[in-house]
């Protein structure tokens, strides 16, 4: 009993050491006060970020119109570079993070851009139902359907700055 006793309180101490460094990792609520000190000497060079950050913005296709809005994207993709480091040197996280066609944008651009849309009530459910879907009397339809064997599904598409509701689904 006491060893079923030890265990519980083990997991207990565990889940709420786990809860609470959960908070801390999320990209979403990272702020300024997360980022490495950029005096930091174990971090990358101003000459590698540099390179690295030229090298991204080929492959990406990336151009900006005004040597200061170049600037201020090389800014922030530093400081998402120092983010993805940071947490890639964790040990014990069972992921890494990498550089993506978003690595130039803050959380804030990010979230307006392609988090969604807010919808008002009017637009959001028509009031006229459809019995489009509807079983039909007669209809004899399978348990269940596997469309993968169908070959319905398709990979992940990225939908861009789309708005739609549906943005989750490529047809």
């Amino acid at each position: 009993m006491a060893y079923r006793s030890s265990i519980l309180v083990l997991l207990l101490f565990l889940s709420a050491a786990l809860s609470s460094s959960v908070a801390d990792m999320s990209i979403l609520t990272y702020d300024e006060n997360h980022h490495m000190n950029s005096q930091s000497t174990n971090w990358r060079t101003d000459a590698e970020v540099l390179a690295l950050y030229e090298s991204w913005l080929v492959q990406h296709g990336k151009s900006y119109n005004a040597l200061h809005e170049k600037d201020k994207r090389f800014q922030i993709f530093k400081d998402n570079l120092k983010y993805i480091d940071e947490q890639n040197a964790m040990p014990d996280w069972t992921y890494k993070l990498g550089l993506t066609r978003f690595a130039d944008l803050t959380n804030e651009e990010y979230r307006s851009m392609y988090l969604g849309t807010k919808i008002d009530g009017p637009r959001k459910l028509s009031k006229n139902k459809s019995d489009r879907y509807a079983p039909k009397v007669g209809d004899i339809l399978p348990e269940s359907v596997d469309w993968r064997e169908k070959g319905v599904l398709v990979g992940v598409k990225d939908q861009g700055q789309c708005g739609e509701l549906l943005r989750s689904f490529s047809f």
